[in-house]
């Protein structure tokens, strides 16, 4: 074949390659939908919340006023260690020392009645009773028969009418010593169980006021409730107290935890065994480390913005006790999430619901779609736990995008 001829054909072919080729990007650029993207990145995610707390001892105890009255003496100091039972100081005790007086003599008197009653229901002295009982029974026979001996005299005009009244009021004595007898051995007989009884519950009553005098007089030597250490004197020697006042409080100070403030805003997501970063004024350039161990269920007045409702975080302290001390403000940053290196995507890159959604990125001028399986977000991106490498560019608001459809970018990345 001529080579003019080959060269002819050969540039016929080139030709229609181009056509084609030509046609194929005039068609995929007609079709082609216009589309934000951002880009996938590997960055450091975390989740905080910022909050300021107050370290202070785990159940404290505190001393308070039992009754009212002046505070005589205090036998400790902030910083002294003390031994639960030991007494801090004494309120005046004169009052409680006199009802203490009063009713220890209550209960003496109480407990020798129920004696009395006791010994009245001896066996012997049913006996005695008994005994006194058939003599004077006895002595009334006795006097009946001299009463009808003396009217028969009298009848007969042996005797006077004196001597015959004299007999006869002799003999009503001894009818009436019989009465008195029976009626004191029937009341032996039938009333002794109730008599003891009652006094039983006598001595119970004084039993339980004696107790309480001597707990009040107790109380008012401030024994110390717990082991520890004397914190905070609240109040002075010589002042007169109200009951309930503070008087001081004894904690543990190796036994200490942090208080915090997180605005009702803030709250969700925090849950006991977060990390904790606690920063103290008191060791500048120092960081200590706790935990969360509670979160209280109830939201409050804050104490020190009273205009902010708040929810109170118990934070244990992990490293630092030695230093931090009770009543030190802190600032705590609370770690929802703690630091870590992940994918990130902004969030209007993700279609979805659940734990596994779907990510259109950009492949060769076309949309790809992506199963993801995602982790945390924020406002702003979604963590992909898998399916998108990092620096692949994914599509904003892919509403109606289908798998292969030619994009073509608008607007520049979103970062």
């Amino acid at each position: 074949m001529p080579k003019t001829k080959l060269l002819l054909m050969g540039s016929g072919a080139v030709l229609i390659v181009a056509v084609v080729v030509a046609a194929v990007f005039r068609g995929y650029g007609a079709s082609a939908v216009e589309v934000r993207a951002g880009v996938a990145e590997r960055r450091v995610y975390e989740d905080k919340v910022l909050a300021t707390g107050k370290v202070e001892t785990v159940n404290p105890a505190d001393v308070v006023a039992p009754y009212a009255a002046r505070l005589v003496s205090l036998k400790v100091k902030e910083g002294d260690r003390v031994a639960a039972g030991q007494s801090l100081g004494e309120l005046d005790l004169a009052d409680s020392e006199q009802s203490l007086r009063e009713a220890e003599a209550a209960y003496n008197t109480a407990r020798a009645e129920l004696d009395q009653a006791y010994d009245e229901a001896k066996p012997e002295r049913l006996a005695e009773a008994e005994s006194a009982l058939q003599a004077s029974r006895a002595a009334a026979e006795a006097a009946r028969k001299k009463l009808e001996r003396y009217k028969y005299l009298l009848d007969q005009g042996a005797v006077s009418a004196a001597e015959y009244e004299e007999v006869e009021a002799a003999y009503s004595r001894a009818q009436a010593e019989e009465e008195g007898a029976a009626a004191r051995l029937q009341a032996l007989r039938e009333g002794n169980t109730d008599r003891i009884k009652i006094q039983q519950a006598r001595l119970k009553q004084a039993q339980v006021a004696l107790d309480n005098a001597r707990r009040m007089v107790d109380k008012g030597r401030l024994p110390a409730p717990i082991d520890g250490v004397v914190l905070q004197i609240s109040a002075e020697v010589g002042s007169y107290l109200q009951p309930g006042a503070p008087i001081l409080t004894i904690g543990n100070p190796d036994a200490l935890e942090v208080v915090a403030e997180v605005s009702e805003q803030d709250i969700g997501g925090i849950a006991p065994g977060q990390d904790v970063d606690l920063n103290w004024a008191g060791a500048p350039g120092k960081t200590f480390k706790g935990k969360v161990s509670r979160v209280s269920p109830a939201v409050v007045r804050s104490g020190a913005r009273e205009s902010e409702n708040v929810v109170k975080v118990y934070i244990e302290i992990i490293q630092g006790r030695q230093e931090l001390k009770p009543g030190a403000t802190v600032d705590a940053v609370i770690y929802r999430v703690k630091p870590h290196q992940t994918v990130l995507v902004p969030n209007e890159a993700v279609v979805g619901k659940g734990p596994n959604r779907t990510v259109f990125v950009i492949e060769d001028g076309r949309a790809r779609r992506r199963a993801v399986t995602v982790g945390y977000s924020n406002e702003l991106y979604t963590e992909i736990r898998s399916g998108i490498e990092p620096g692949k560019r994914v599509i904003l608001n892919p509403k109606g995008l289908k798998d292969g459809q030619p994009v073509r970018e608008t607007g520049g990345v979103k970062k």
